[in-house]
C-alpha cells in the first residue's frame, strides 16, 4: 500500500521583466531552495518541470497534515523573490479536501475545501451518448 497520503501541485510564475538568462539563474537557485523546503516537510518523488516563463512542481507527502502545508506556504513566501509569484495545491489522495495557498514574497493566502462524495445539488449534469 502507497504510504503517501496526499499530493502536492505547485505553479510558479517569473515576472516578465526577466530576460532568459536572468530567469535560467533564478530558476536554478530557486529550484534547488524549494527542493530544500519540500525534502524538511519529507515530501517524496519531487519532481520540477520548466515551462517557459513558469515552474511546475508535484510530489507526494507522508500524510494530509494542515501545519505541514501552512510550514510549506509560510517558507516558500519568506524565500520568494520580487520576481516569482505561485500557487499550491495540496490534495488528499481520497480526494476528500483540497488546500490551495497563492504564494507572493513575505506573503501566502489560504482557502481550504471539503470535497464532497456526492455532487452538490443544482450542477449542470450530462449525459452519455447511448
Amino acid at each position: 500500500m502507497d504510504k503517501t497520503s496526499s499530493e502536492i501541485f505547485g505553479h510558479f510564475i517569473y515576472d516578465e521583466s526577466l530576460t532568459y538568462d536572468q530567469l535560467l539563474s533564478v530558476e536554478d537557485a530557486f529550484i534547488e531552495a524549494v527542493d530544500a523546503i519540500l525534502e524538511r516537510a519529507d515530501a517524496e518523488n519531487i519532481d520540477f518541470t520548466p515551462m517557459g516563463d513558469s515552474l511546475m512542481l508535484q510530489c507526494n507527502c507522508i500524510g494530509h497534515k494542515l501545519y505541514i502545508f501552512r510550514k510549506i506556504a509560510c517558507d516558500l513566501a519568506e524565500m520568494l523573490p520580487q520576481t516569482i509569484s505561485g500557487r499550491l495545491v495540496c490534495l488528499s489522495h481520497s480526494l476528500t479536501i483540497c488546500h490551495i495557498y497563492w504564494l507572493h514574497p513575505k506573503k501566502w493566502e489560504e482557502q481550504s475545501f471539503l470535497i464532497p462524495k456526492v455532487p452538490p445539488e443544482g450542477l449542470k449534469a450530462w449525459h452519455a451518448a447511448q
